[in-house]
């Protein structure tokens, strides 16, 4: 399966003390600098990093200045889950570092999964989440 579907990347400066550790990573707007940051409960979505960001000379991510590509929300994307159970049809909600879980509370719309379902046992493992639903406010 592939990992983006029909999303040219985009890219983007993260705000700093932010890394992100690679793809399925959820990022939202900073608000105030033009910059991204790691989703959190909260946040609206932006879009899912197609990679790590960036790395200075050696090699260790950089926390100042960093930059990510990523893909848009839109369509179905492999997402960074917590670890859950996820069922076929469950709506899943933004929580921190940029993950999803299925518990709403506050937390901001993501989307629904859409995979077989599945126990994801470690977090950090991606899920199959179609992001057409995904909250705009």
């Amino acid at each position: 399966m592939v990992a983006f579907t029909g999303n040219d990347p985009r890219n983007a400066i993260l705000k700093d003390a932010n890394t992100v550790s690679g793809v399925g990573i959820l990022l939202a707007k900073d608000g105030t600098a033009n910059k991204v940051q790691l989703g959190a409960a909260t946040d609206v979505p932006l879009g899912v990093s197609a990679g790590e960001s960036s790395r200075d000379a050696d090699l260790v991510l950089e926390t100042t200045g960093a930059t990510v590509s990523y893909f848009p929300m839109g369509g179905v994307h492999m997402v960074a889950a917590l670890a859950e159970t996820y069922t076929t049809g469950q709506l899943v909600y933004l929580k921190g570092a940029g993950r999803v879980g299925g518990t709403a509370g506050s937390d901001k719309l993501v989307g629904v999964y859409v995979g077989e379902g599945e126990v994801v046992g470690t977090a950090g493992l991606l899920i199959p989440v179609n992001t057409s639903q995904c909250a705009t406010a």
